[in-house]
């Protein structure tokens, strides 16, 4: 999982167990005691910044506030009023991480986001959750399947970008990086670095195809062929939800 700092390091004993004290009552917790969990889980979520921030479309500090108030306070009130619970309480703030992702997870698949590649994301959150041990982390649950885990595919994004040419490197940058959500997007990344024919370098590279596009198709593209060659992974139907995983993961390091 991408750490800066391992949370389990910001939060002492103490403060896992009010943690757990106050997550096994916060059906009927007071202000004050609202205020004082709220203040807990942003302490232990500061240094955590999993992938899937990256496709949605607010800032982390929201989608965090979100979290807090329909999985830890649960606030809606159908939730409240039957103070059940979907989650155990976390025993450490690393499974607090997790409780996290897995939401933000659930906001991706709400909001249908698209990636503009061949690969669709559409049930692939179902498959996660019908497969064994979808209790734990579900990208690391699903990236290991394949022999693959999460520090390793960044490694290898990390090493793939750096073999782009730098036209490559900004088209990927205004697609799926740092410039996909400035003014303009794409040919706005690419006119301001004067990169030509960018439409035909998009397509090549892999982060913009046909409508009529296969697998295959994309298959044939640089990035596809780094996941084929690279990471071993068969562009198939079957594997569409290792590889939006990849390509998340790939979205991340275009980003750093």
């Amino acid at each position: 999982m991408n750490l800066t700092t391992h949370p389990d390091s910001l939060m002492s004993a103490p403060d896992i167990s009010a943690l757990v004290d106050l997550w096994h009552r916060r059906a009927a917790l007071s202000d004050i005691e609202m205020a004082q969990i709220y203040r807990m889980v942003l302490h232990a979520l500061r240094p955590y910044y999993p992938p899937e921030l990256r496709g949605l479309p607010e800032d982390k500090e929201e989608l965090v506030a979100q979290f807090i108030y329909s999985r830890v306070l649960r606030l809606e009130l159908d939730q409240r009023a039957s103070h059940a619970s979907d989650q155990s309480a976390p025993s450490t703030a690393y499974a607090l991480c997790a409780y996290f992702r897995r939401f933000l997870i659930d906001c991706l698949r709400s909001a249908a986001v698209q990636r503009n590649l061949s690969i669709e994301a559409d049930g692939v959150q179902a498959e996660i959750d019908s497969r064994p041990h979808a209790s734990d982390d579900p990208v690391t649950t699903v990236l290991a399947e394949y022999g693959l885990d999460e520090a390793r595919v960044r490694a290898r994004a990390r090493a793939f970008i750096a073999e782009l040419d730098q036209a490559d490197r900004i088209i990927l940058a205004g697609s799926l990086g740092a410039s996909h959500e400035r003014k303009g997007g794409l040919k706005g990344a690419a006119q301001a670095n004067h990169v030509p024919s960018y439409h035909y370098r998009a397509r090549k590279l892999g982060v913009t195809m046909k409508k009529a596009a296969t697998p295959a198709c994309f298959a044939e593209t640089k990035i596809g062929r780094w996941v084929r060659d690279d990471l071993r992974l068969a562009i198939t139907l079957e594997n569409r939800q290792v590889i939006l995983i990849v390509l998340n993961l790939l979205a991340v390091e275009a980003h750093a």
